[in-house]
């Protein structure tokens, strides 16, 4: 039997959690008809976490497990983990319980009324006002920058279908924005409340470290969307400010110097005008250097390809069928041609 459904769960130091974890996702499958997998990605923990993951293994044969050398963060886990599913459909959830497992039916059922991605939204969040508050914020940027509405971007409980997912390529801290890269390829974006409990074992593994990181993304992100194909818009859009201040100092100092203003100030103004002419130039030109870039480079990973939806295609029959018509149709013309050029050598 196919797979159907694959539940990746990064992990990093979650000696604690991670048995407990296994325990609900395995009571939640038990209602399930349809073959699935467990795929727990070691991020790198430096506690007992892969040895209890092997462990289990001996008494689980869905779980798999993939183990990195080092920590290389909860996006590249999750990439690792998407790589390496196979089912039709991908859940992503969290590896500290804060996440409940009893949500993943909801989750289930919200897809199958044609969505492609379905992400939770923690309404009644357990977590500490200094991580709620710039939540709430980037959340709220995230969604006016992307077009995309979500309560909760950073929430881990989500719902893929597999080839929503696998053909983008995420970095950074880029996984909570996949529901914004996704919806720019087609894919329909819906949301369902889902539970949040207190984390508790161990320690969250960010803080306000975090948030230089999250606006930087934001920035890259629409970087990548907006003007990565066409680099020289972006640049020309960076240089309107300088645009304008290039001709506003080019009339005070030519007010200055026709109406003989204090002396040193028609100088500064033309110097003024000249750096600011000058980095118009200089960003434009950046910009013919991005397109020549573009043009020759290979850019795949900001291609994001356009998911098909549904596809139409004739049966066998009717093409048969069209094929004879289209011979019998060339047969009438040739045989029209051929008596016409007897009836003209015959003229």
């Amino acid at each position: 039997m196919p797979l159907y459904l694959s539940i990746v769960v990064p992990l990093y130091n979650e000696e604690e959690s991670v048995e407990k974890l296994l325990a609900g996702i395995l009571e939640v499958t038990k209602q399930f008809d349809f073959a699935y997998e467990i795929i727990f990605i070691d991020d790198g923990s430096k506690d007992n976490t892969w040895a209890i993951i092997e462990q289990l293994k001996e008494t689980t044969p869905q779980l798999k497990a993939i183990k990195f050398r080092r920590n290389y963060g909860q996006t590249s886990a999750m990439v690792a983990g998407f790589d390496y599913a196979q089912g039709r459909i991908i859940i992503t959830m969290d590896g500290d319980l804060q996440n409940d497992p009893s949500d993943i039916p909801l989750l289930l059922a919200k897809l199958e009324e044609g969505y492609d991605i379905v992400s939770g939204w923690r309404r009644d969040r357990k977590d500490h006002f200094s991580r709620v508050f710039p939540s709430k914020i980037a959340n709220n940027i995230i969604s006016w920058t992307t077009g995309v509405r979500l309560h909760d971007y950073g929430c881990s409980l989500k719902i893929y279908r597999s080839e929503c997912v696998k053909s983008l390529k995420a970095y950074g801290e880029m996984h909570r924005f996949l529901p914004a890269l996704a919806s720019m390829t087609g894919a329909k974006v819906a949301e369902v409340p889902v539970k949040h409990h207190p984390r508790k074992y161990g320690v969250s593994k960010y803080g306000f470290e975090r948030i230089p990181k999250v606006f930087s993304d934001i920035f890259a992100l629409n970087l990548i969307i907006r003007f990565s194909s066409m680099p020289l818009k972006g640049f020309a859009i960076c240089s309107l400010p300088f645009l304008l201040l290039t001709a506003l100092f080019s009339i005070l100092s030519f007010f200055a110097w026709s109406y003989q203003w204090t002396s040193g100030k028609a100088l500064f103004f033309f110097i003024a005008t000249a750096l600011s002419g000058m980095s118009v130039v200089h960003l434009i030109a950046l910009g013919v250097l991005g397109e020549l870039v573009v043009g020759t480079s290979d850019l795949s990973h900001t291609r994001l390809s356009e998911i098909t939806k549904k596809s139409i295609e004739a049966n066998s029959e009717d093409l048969d069928c069209r094929s004879e018509n289209v011979n019998a149709l060339s047969k009438v013309r040739l045989s029209d041609l051929v008596l016409n050029g007897q009836d003209s050598n015959e003229g």
